[in-house]
């Protein structure tokens, strides 16, 4: 029997395999083929601040999974007496909670004049002020200095984290289409990709074999039930972003007290 012919055995038992591998946990949604022209409602956070000392300034984020190293943003900060605005995309997804960790592994003070979330046009969607960060855990202060705000760590902190209180989860305009656009684009270049792997294996195999071999309608069946296992096989690469995209399509923020 032709090995690439579709049969109701080899259906069912891709199919199966293909359920069990999109089942797995994929730490790191893969994006195959990511958007060329995202719309303005993508956000992105921007900050302005200086430190008086080196170390990794993070912003954690949480999206449903808790704060994680995957959904955290970083970079490394020296001593300056210039506030340096940096300016991050935020994933298209609900987030929920944000914190700020002023220095990584030692004490310092964290000068911020600036700290909001705008869309791509630069539309103010939020702005932060002193009051919403939270002496949560080794901040010694969050006291006010001209045009901004000052975090201080405690003298023998390591780890210093201060919660950012949040009015409302911020769910970007258009997330959902955004994500629908993804998954499809990132499903459809890696289904193509292998389909032609296994048309080029199918082919190759066939070389010698009569002409009759490829004639129709053998030959679709073939094609057809290779461009079936091509599709799995992207779900299964793609299964990270296929979740997440249907979990945040699903949130429904709570609803706000009166």
């Amino acid at each position: 029997m032709d090995p690439f012919h579709p049969t109701q055995s080899r259906i069912l038992f891709a199919s199966v395999v293909a359920i069990a591998g999109f089942l797995l946990p994929q730490k790191i949604p893969l994006e195959y083929y990511s958007l060329n022209n995202p719309s303005s409602g993508l956000q992105y956070l921007q900050i302005t601040c200086a430190a008086n000392t080196t170390d990794l300034v993070k912003v954690s984020l949480d999206t449903g999974r808790g704060f994680n190293d995957i959904e955290t943003i970083q970079w490394p900060i020296s001593p300056s007496d210039t506030a340096y605005t940096y300016t991050f995309p935020l994933p298209d997804a609900p987030i929920r909670k944000m914190r700020l960790a002023p220095f990584e592994t030692k004490p310092g003070e964290l000068t911020i004049t600036n700290f909001r979330i705008i869309n791509r046009t630069g539309q103010e969607i939020c702005r932060f002020n002193r009051d919403a960060f939270q002496r949560s855990y080794q901040i010694a202060a969050v006291m006010p200095v001209v045009g901004g705000w000052k975090v201080i760590t405690n003298l023998n902190a390591t780890r210093a984290f201060s919660d950012i209180k949040l009015g409302r989860p911020l769910i970007a305009e258009g997330m959902n289409t955004r994500n629908l656009q993804r998954c499809l684009l990132s499903c459809a270049y890696l289904s193509l990709m292998v389909w032609i792997l296994l048309l080029a294996v199918h082919f190759a195999l066939k070389i010698d074999q009569s002409a009759s071999a490829f004639r129709f309608p053998h030959s679709a069946f073939a094609i057809f039930f290779l461009a079936f296992i091509a599709l799995l096989f992207s779900a299964i690469g793609n299964r990270g972003l296929i979740k997440n995209s249907i979990r945040y399509a699903l949130y429904r923020p709570p609803m706000q007290a009166r």
